[in-house]
């Protein structure tokens, strides 16, 4: 494993390693953005728990099992070896980027946006997005603990990655009262 990473070069976070599949060294990946066909694509990527640290890795196969994501990389070949990945990230250069369609983003792009409601007051701060099977939930940081938003047009009004603010129109108690 080596760096392939060029000097002043910006990465981005495409996915981080779930979990250990098996013991010959495949992992489950938990996606922030591309599909199964889009990591086909990819014969390397960076992995490692930040930019700084990534090291390039080379892919042998990716593979879906339901809605899952597993990937076999060249030189992991037993469980142990597979299980010191857990919790890396995998990175690829912002030039290898998917490029996504107006009104989209990626996770990367929205964690620490700060949330609102609909009268602009303030409810706290996006921490993490989970991926459930029928929608991606917002996990927001709020005075009051974690709150978990459910990632629906309903709810989720607006989005500007710009101002770095995400617009939400919660039910009634999602936030114990913090949302009138």
């Amino acid at each position: 494993m080596k760096s392939d990473q060029a000097p002043g070069t910006h990465l981005c976070a495409v996915g981080v390693i779930a979990k250990v599949f098996g013991v010959k060294g495949e992992v489950k990946l938990h996606s922030y953005s591309r599909s199964l066909e889009e990591f086909k694509e990819l014969d390397t990527v960076l992995v490692g728990k930040s930019e700084k640290s990534a090291v390039g890795m080379t892919i042998e196969h990716v593979a879906a099992r339901g809605n899952d994501i597993y990937i076999k990389f060249q030189d992991v070949s037993d469980r142990s070896a597979s299980e010191l990945l857990i919790g890396h990230f995998l990175f690829v250069e912002e030039t290898k980027r998917k490029r996504l369609g107006s009104g989209e983003f990626f996770v990367d792009d929205i964690i620490g946006v700060t949330v609102f409601n609909l009268h602009k007051k303030r409810l706290g701060v996006l921490i993490d997005v989970v991926q459930y099977g029928a929608q991606d939930m917002y996990v927001v940081k709020t005075g009051g603990g974690d709150v978990m938003v459910p990632a629906v047009r309903s709810i989720v009004r607006e989005v500007d990655v710009q101002k770095r603010s995400m617009t939400v129109d919660p039910p009634e108690g999602l936030f114990n009262g913090e949302a009138a």
